[in-house]
């Protein structure tokens, strides 16, 4: 596949990706939050299930539990529980606009763990982002549907950072490791953990069509379609090109959210957002032209 359709391919991920905000609104109006990241990883650890002889044997080296164990640590279990948690207590609109912090996380996880020095881009870019989504959320309202924006936009922000430390650890290990594979792991690893979180959570009182159709689109779109794409991304590119594209993220969850909840930004928090997305791309937009340069996909399909 040549660089322009991956990232051709990236936008079309990170759309689905934030349409996942908005399904997951959908689905805590009949399930809590242990039992939505339960059920949205069933689906594709089933399929990965039956499909077993893809991805199995592993090529497994000593050690590699590890580094697999933080991988389902990060994601799904911290990164699917705080972006549930996020979204009890935050509107969709806003978790989506804190997700287009990823690229700038991306950055600092390198330099702590790949010691690679911050450009001053990076460091700009981090200064406008923190300002961003401290002013829109200090200017938040509750209401029904966000009771808590400053506590949800605080699980938000605890979701990228997880997700920040896997997309260093899986871009290490995809050299070895299919894209199949580890998704598998991630899947079957994340529902296993949720299982008996899950089982102890009080039945819903009632299950709504809308519900459903959330959990399903979180389960098919999400962690099967999305998850591989990501996976696959993370082993043609690098983790800073990749990270860049979740700008779209904000984007594409304000679209659905306008759309199919009705949730509007206020002025100010308008204002604080564009700061946010400008502190991305001040920060993103530099390392993609160096990595543009220097790096090249690793394989083609």
């Amino acid at each position: 596949m040549t660089r322009n359709r991956l990232y051709a391919f990236l936008c079309l991920i990170f759309l689905i990706i934030g349409g996942g905000m908005v399904a997951t609104k959908y689905a805590l109006a009949s399930f809590s939050a242990p039992q939505i990241v339960f059920l949205r990883l069933l689906f594709p650890a089933f399929i990965y299930g039956i499909l077993y002889r893809r991805w199995l044997p592993l090529p497994y080296c000593r050690g590699d539990w590890k580094v697999l164990a933080l991988i389902v640590l990060c994601e799904p279990c911290l990164f699917f529980i705080c972006e549930t948690l996020g979204m009890m207590y935050t509107t969709a609109s806003q978790g989506g606009v804190i997700a287009a912090c990823l690229p700038i996380l991306m950055g600092l996880a390198g330099w702590i763990f790949l010691k690679e020095r911050p450009s001053t881009p990076l460091v700009i870019g981090i200064l406008l982002a923190v300002i961003g989504v401290a002013g829109a959320s200090w200017f938040s309202e509750a209401s029904e549907s966000a009771p808590n924006p400053l506590l949800g936009n605080l699980f938000m922000f605890c979701s990228i950072l997880a997700s920040s430390l896997y997309a260093v650890l899986t871009r290490r290990i995809t050299q070895r490791y299919s894209v199949f594979s580890i998704a598998a792991i991630q899947s079957i690893g994340g529902a296993l953990f949720f299982l008996p979180l899950a089982l102890f959570s009080p039945a819903p009182h009632a299950v709504h069509a809308s519900s459903l159709m959330g959990i399903a689109y979180l389960g098919v779109m999400v962690g099967l379609v999305a998850y591989c794409g990501f996976n696959y991304a993370l082993q043609q590119l690098t983790a800073g090109e990749v990270g860049l594209f979740s700008s779209l993220v904000p984007l594409s969850t304000c679209l659905f959210a306008f759309l199919l909840l009705g949730e509007a930004l206020s002025l100010c928090q308008n204002l604080f957002m564009a700061v946010t997305l400008a502190g991305v791309i001040i920060a993103a937009l530099p390392g993609r032209k160096r990595a543009s340069g220097d790096d090249s996909p690793s394989g083609s399909v």
